[in-house]
């Protein structure tokens, strides 16, 4: 995150797809150094497409450089597929291209306490409150899930790796999965979990949309229905955040059980 004050040049952002080969970085990079730019922040993401990178870069430019033509020369490099760019005036604080993209779908910046506020707002307001987050964060986990398995093999030998990094890649926790694929049970111990860190203290389990995201990924990897709940929660005092995972019920239809209806 940074901003500038210099009213002389500008923050532009460059997202750039690019063929990705062992030089592709350095000969961007290069490019913008031979070309007197100012490279201020930047990122790479291989996620969207197989044997493509994107690069994203922000740079401090002059007012005075023609950037429409920057841009012309930097996508006449063998190694770029396409650019995109914005220009943000002085004093804009910058951390991501606009729109920002996860996992395929656009995505926002928040503060984790105005998701927290968003929980207390159901808590207070909404009956059945529990069941409802937890049916958010199943379909959150699922498309997850369904995500990686259009880019990669996952399955029930890699996938509690996929979703520890995952969590640490956005800033949601710390994962210490122990599941036994054969019998489809375990824990889920989730260190510095976003949600209970910024509730502080309750009288119960707050993490319930994390348990749905869990349930969701887990049941579409695997292809059973799994059911997850938060059985320990750092904001009731515990050291750590503990979900249980077992196979549910046959017959039983996932929704309903995040719900603790009847089958």
């Amino acid at each position: 995150m940074f901003c500038s004050t210099d009213d002389t040049a500008n923050i532009i952002w460059f997202d750039i797809s690019y063929v990705d080969t062992i030089s592709s970085q350095a000969d961007i990079t290069r490019f913008f150094a031979d070309n007197n730019v100012n490279i201020r922040f930047g990122y790479l993401d291989n996620t969207e497409h197989a044997k493509t990178g994107k690069y994203i870069i922000f740079t401090q430019v002059e007012k005075s450089v023609d950037v429409d033509k920057l841009v012309v020369d930097l996508k006449g490099l063998d190694v770029v597929h396409d650019v995109e760019y914005g220009i943000s005036s002085c004093k804009m604080v910058q951390s991501v291209e606009f729109p920002l993209n996860l996992l395929g779908e656009r995505a926002i910046i928040a503060r984790a306490t105005t998701f927290v506020d968003i929980i207390r707002t159901l808590y207070e307001n909404v009956s059945q409150s529990d069941g409802l987050l937890m049916l958010s964060g199943l379909k959150g986990g699922i498309n997850a899930a369904r995500y990686f398995k259009g880019i990669t093999t996952i399955d029930e030998n890699n996938f509690k790796d996929i979703l520890k990094e995952l969590f640490m890649a956005t800033g949601w926790g710390i994962l210490d999965i122990e599941c036994n694929c054969d019998i489809m049970s375990g824990r889920i111990f989730v260190h510095e979990s976003f949600i209970a860190d910024s509730f502080k203290k309750s009288e119960r389990p707050v993490c319930g949309y994390m348990s749905g995201y869990f349930a969701g990924f887990i049941t579409e990897v695997v292809g059973k229905t799994m059911q997850v709940r938060e059985v320990r929660c750092k904001s009731m005092g515990h050291d750590v955040c503990e979900h249980t995972i077992s196979l549910a019920p046959q017959g039983a239809k996932l929704e309903h059980l995040l719900r603790g209806e009847s089958i």
